[in-house]
């Protein structure tokens, strides 16, 4: 399980969210048997389909409220991206955006490279117009592709989980642990809103700048641990 080391030395964002996402990464780090447990996390059915209905439903919001939680989530992410690829830390992990739609055949080829190479592949959403964000910066490389690839080598690589409902899940459970409560807001759109619309429509859902309700988000969380 790969993760980030706090980085004092790597002055990457304001001290508001360097102390948010070095927490984050120390109260990981230092609970690993909580994050143990996230990996045979199920969703909720009911709540995934009214966490789809609600993001589907939703207007793109570009409100304060709105703009401070995307702020603050693409701050954080940038912070991680950092760490993980900073050249200081153990098992750095270098990053290529590339314009191949598929870099990978599965999410196993995906967690080999990260685990066993030290390098992630990430598509650019750059060359698809309908897949850029109305928040995150969308060119090659920019917040958005950042953003992903922190997605992708913390949760999918670090938790050796797939692309599955359940892994990805997992992933959003453990990934907003690294996060400060107003980008959590922002998180939880772009990964347990989007992926509730994949799995109960099984087209991939338009990003958006939206919050959804804290409470039905709660209801996913809430969701039961399996017996045994």
């Amino acid at each position: 399980m790969r993760w980030p080391r706090p980085g004092a030395m790597l002055d990457h964002g304001p001290p508001r969210t360097r102390e948010a996402v070095d927490q984050g990464v120390e109260d990981v780090r230092s609970d690993r048997r909580t994050v143990k447990g996230l990996v045979d996390r199920r969703v909720d059915d009911a709540a995934a389909r009214d966490v789809a209905a609600a993001y589907a439903g939703a207007r793109i919001r570009l409100d304060p409220l709105t703009r401070v939680a995307y702020a603050r989530l693409v701050a954080e992410s940038d912070r991680l991206f950092g760490l993980i690829t900073c050249p200081d830390q153990p098992d750095p992990v270098r990053v290529c955006f590339t314009t191949s739609p598929v870099p990978y055949r599965d999410s196993a080829e995906l967690i080999a490279s990260v685990s066993d190479d030290g390098l992630l592949e990430v598509a650019t959403v750059a060359t698809d117009l309908h897949r850029r964000h109305p928040l995150m910066d969308s060119t090659r490389g920019g917040e958005y592709d950042r953003f992903r690839a922190v997605h992708d080598i913390l949760g999918h690589a670090g938790l050796s989980l797939g692309f599955d409902r359940h892994g990805e899940f997992a992933v959003w459970l453990y990934q907003e642990r690294f996060h400060s409560p107003a980008a959590r807001r922002a998180l939880a759109t772009e990964l347990h809103g989007q992926h509730s619309v994949y799995w109960t429509t099984g087209h991939m859902a338009e990003p958006k700048a939206v919050l959804l309700d804290p409470g039905l988000l709660d209801r996913s969380r809430r969701a039961p641990h399996p017996k045994g």
